[in-house]
C-alpha cells in the first residue's frame, strides 16, 4: 500500500520507508495554485527506525525534482536501491490553494 503525504506551506512532509525494500516508486503531484512555489524530492539512505535514531542526511532525488505549483504535473521516480525515507522539503512560501502530494510505493520482498 502506498503511504502519502501533503505539503500545503514552507516546511517538509516526510514518510518513513522500509530501509530493506530494494525498490521504491515515488510520485509528486500538485494542485494548480494561484502563486508560483517550488517544491524538492530528498531521500535519506539512513534508517531511521532503529535505536538511538541517527541524525538524518538528506539529499535532492533527482537535480530535476523541483515543481512549480503554475503547471499541474506528475513527476515519477523509481529509486532502485533501500532508502530510509522520502520527503517534501520547500523553503518558500506556498499559494493558499496550492498543495503537493508525494506518494512512495515499496516493492515487496519475496
Amino acid at each position: 500500500m502506498a503511504q502519502s503525504v501533503t505539503l500545503s506551506s514552507a516546511g517538509t512532509a516526510t514518510i518513513i520507508l522500509n530501509p530493506v525494500s530494494r525498490t521504491t516508486s515515488v510520485v509528486l503531484t500538485n494542485t494548480l495554485g494561484s502563486s508560483q512555489s517550488v517544491v524538492q524530492i530528498e531521500v535519506t539512505l539512513d534508517d531511521p527506525t532503529t535505536t538511538p535514531a541517527p541524525t538524518l542526511a538528506w539529499a535532492l532525488l533527482s537535480s530535476a525534482s523541483a515543481m512549480t505549483s503554475s503547471t499541474a504535473l506528475s513527476l515519477l521516480y523509481t529509486v532502485t536501491s533501500p532508502i530510509g525515507g522520502v520527503r517534501l522539503n520547500s523553503s518558500g512560501l506556498i499559494g493558499s490553494s496550492t498543495v503537493f502530494t508525494l506518494k512512495a510505493l515499496q516493492s515487496v520482498i519475496s
